[in-house]
């Protein structure tokens, strides 16, 4: 599968110092003149928000304008989201988009809980508010950890989900680290979400996680590129997110295809030690992936053209 890369697009600290850190989870959406790239910032107190940069659409390289504040604030004290909110997947349905974003608790006995809010537009995406201050994906007796990162699609008038699902914190060198599967979920309006057991791909080991999965159909083919990571030295080191690739014929029994995605590693200091948090998105008759390199997004994210010849 040969992607090309174009390079680091949007370094934070270059590009907005106005951002503590981190351009994380960078989530695209087209507009008639642009692209826009939403991400999750974070301040010095460590709490991530969503804000977004706007990309040439001939040209995802160029940058035309940064935004300078979050796009909507924190959750009330006490919501699932007044301490991060990091951006997921937009879709767009009778003239509003729908903005689903992982909002973050920190917890005493382990790092954070975190579980999947929405936002929505009803102008374009200039301005965004909330329909209600509760998520639309939490805990259930049958995942009892973690619901967030969500892909959308409608299809066929089903909205249709991939989301990552924790299964345990696993006690890595003295600290508690979330081992997390993708999973599936439909829904009628994108709001109350019908939760099967089972998981899309099988870990090849206990201790893999997968995140931020995000699905496209081309055809008769769901096509999905997502990150996965060991739980051991994964904070740059060997089992740093990597990003991998697999395909359905539903969109529920997925085949795991790494070894035909083509996303060489790089000597380039942003993303020589991780690739993570792929954004799959089509303009035109081209199709970009957006992704992150080194830190988790510390380093700023990139863009990588796919070419078919």
């Amino acid at each position: 599968m040969p992607w090309v890369k174009r390079g680091l697009v949007f370094d934070p600290l270059v590009h907005a110092p106005w951002i503590h850190s981190h351009a994380q989870v960078p989530t695209a959406f087209e507009m008639d003149q642009r692209i826009r790239v939403f991400f999750a910032g974070r301040n010095q107190a460590g709490k991530s928000f969503i804000t977004y940069v706007d990309l040439d659409k001939t040209d995802p390289a160029k940058i035309l304008y940064v935004h300078d504040n979050p796009i909507i604030p924190l959750g009330k004290i006490g919501t699932f989201d007044d301490e991060g909110m990091m951006p997921s997947d937009l879709v767009v349905n009778k003239g509003r988009i729908y903005f689903y974003y992982s909002g973050w608790n920190q917890r005493v006995t382990c790092a954070y809980h975190n579980t999947t809010g929405m936002i929505v537009s009803d102008d374009g995406g200039m301005t965004f508010h909330r329909v209600f201050d509760g998520p639309v994906l939490d805990r259930i007796p049958t995942e009892p950890y973690m619901a967030v990162t969500p892909t959308v699609l409608i299809d066929n008038g089903i909205w249709r989900m991939w989301y990552v699902s924790g299964t345990s914190w696993e006690e890595i060198d003295g600290k508690y680290e979330p081992i997390y599967v993708i999973k599936y979920a439909h829904s009628t309006d994108g709001i109350h979400w019908i939760r099967p057991e089972g998981i899309c791909i099988k870990p090849k080991h206990n201790l893999e996680a997968y995140s931020n999965p995000s699905v496209v159909r081309d055809r008769d083919i769901y096509k999905m590129w997502f990150s996965y990571r060991d739980s051991i030295e994964f904070r740059g080191g060997r089992g740093s997110y990597r990003i991998g690739y697999a395909e359905s014929l539903d969109g529920i029994d997925w085949c795991r295809k790494d070894d035909i995605f083509e996303l060489a590693q790089s000597p380039a200091e942003w993303e020589n030690q991780m690739q993570c948090y792929p954004y799959i998105i089509d303009i035109a008759d081209k199709r970009y992936m957006f992704y992150n390199g080194n830190g988790f997004g510390r380093s700023g994210f990139g863009v990588a053209e796919w070419r078919d010849d």
